[in-house]
Order: structure tokens, then C-alpha cells, then sequence
């Protein structure tokens, strides 16, 4: 009987050691859980406030409005919307020249956003779309957003003197503009006939085309191509 009670007592004291290290197993697994929760607590906050110290960055877009013969379009209607927001910028002009400006912060723009620009005058207009790059971000701005209205053509591909015909007087004048840019000695009379390969850009490889236009009369190799 007595050796039964001794197996009992040791049966209780069993468990109750066991009862007493569940316990602390799970006072250290509270305290554990806790820990982690302080810890995400305090690195959500800081992560707030250091969001929250951050000042909104300048954006800057700008850049310049002109006819496809080249004229300026002084003080152009401007419009610049953006899409993802629905905002429309005040968009800054000035009577006398062509440029136009926009001066917003980072709390009005983000990567990604696409800017939907318009410009028009005396009812013709041209439009395009540009999405806003993290480098865009970075750089603080769309720099030389320029756009151009097309007019309807007039004169001769390659007339660039506006004298009537295409001799190597046009040459030489369209050699100097591409060589000495915006020097207004060399200003073509009509920007659209220097563009005589028609890729939209006037350069080395319209004079030369030129050129042979004008040594070679007849050769449909060197036929023009202003569009």
C-alpha cells in the first residue's frame, strides 16, 4: 500500500513539472510573439515617418511650340492632362515667344503616369502622349516636350531659298543649316522643302540627296521626297 502511494505521489509530481513546463514553454512563446509584434510595430512607424519627412519633389516640364515651315507659335494654347488623375496642369505661355512651361511637385505625378499634351492655334493642333519614367522622377522633370502643328505644304521639295527652283544655291544654304545650327544667317525660307529625304528631320542626308538632285537632274535615284 505504501509503495502504491509513493507511485502516485511521483505520477502527481509528474505532472505537475510537465503542467509547470507547458507553462513556461508558452510564457516564452507569448513573449516571443510579442517581441515580434513590437518589432514590426516600430519599423512600420519609422518607415512612416521617414515617408511622411520626405518633401514633395519639383517637376518641371517645358518645351516649345512651332509651325511645321518652322515659325514659332507665340503664346500657344496649351493644354496638359494627366490621364491616370484626371488633372489638368496650368500650363505657363507668354505673348511674345513660343515656349510654354509646367511646374508641379511629385504629389502631382508618379512613374507611370501618362501626360496627354495639346497645342493648338488659329484652329490647327497637334497632340501627343508621354508616360512618365522613374528616371523622369529622378530627374525632376520632362525636359523639351516640343511639338509642331502642321501646316499644309506649300512651294518645291528642295526649295529651300523660296527663289522658285532647286539649283545649288538651295544646296549650299541647306549644307550651312545643318552645319551651323541656329545661326539665323542660314534660316531656310521653308523648312518642309529642306526635308527632301521626307524622314522628318533635316540633316547630312538631305543635303547630300540634294545634291545629287541638282548634279544628276532626271536620275530617279535622286528623286526628292518632301512629304
Amino acid at each position: 500500500m505504501k509503495k502504491m502511494n509513493h507511485i502516485s505521489r511521483r505520477s502527481i509530481d509528474r505532472e505537475k513539472e510537465k503542467k509547470r513546463s507547458d507553462g513556461r514553454k508558452a510564457a516564452r512563446a507569448n513573449l516571443s510573439i510579442a517581441v515580434v509584434v513590437s518589432v514590426l510595430v516600430i519599423s512600420l512607424t519609422t518607415a512612416m515617418l521617414a515617408t511622411a519627412a520626405e518633401p514633395p519633389a519639383p517637376f518641371h516640364v517645358y518645351g516649345w511650340v512651332k509651325y511645321s515651315n518652322g515659325t514659332a507659335v507665340l503664346n500657344p494654347n496649351m493644354n496638359i492632362t494627366n490621364h491616370n488623375t484626371s488633372e489638368n496642369y496650368n500650363v505657363e505661355t507668354n505673348a511674345s515667344s513660343n515656349y510654354y512651361q509646367v511646374i508641379i511637385s511629385s504629389c502631382n505625378v508618379s512613374a507611370g503616369d501618362v501626360l496627354y499634351f495639346n497645342a493648338s492655334d488659329n484652329g490647327k493642333s497637334t497632340n501627343c502622349s508621354v508616360t512618365v519614367t522613374s528616371q523622369n522622377m529622378t530627374d525632376g522633370g520632362l525636359f523639351e516636350q516640343n511639338l509642331t502643328i502642321q501646316l499644309p505644304q506649300v512651294g518645291i521639295c528642295g526649295d529651300v531659298t523660296g527663289d522658285g527652283s532647286i539649283n545649288m544655291g538651295d544646296y549650299a544654304l541647306l549644307v550651312n543649316n545643318v552645319s551651323y545650327p541656329g545661326n539665323p544667317t542660314y534660316n531656310l525660307k521653308n523648312e518642309w522643302a529642306g526635308d527632301v529625304t521626307g524622314d522628318g528631320s533635316i540633316n547630312m542626308g538631305d543635303y547630300a540627296l540634294l545634291v545629287n538632285n541638282v548634279s544628276y537632274p532626271g536620275d530617279p535615284m535622286y528623286n526628292l521626297k518632301c512629304r
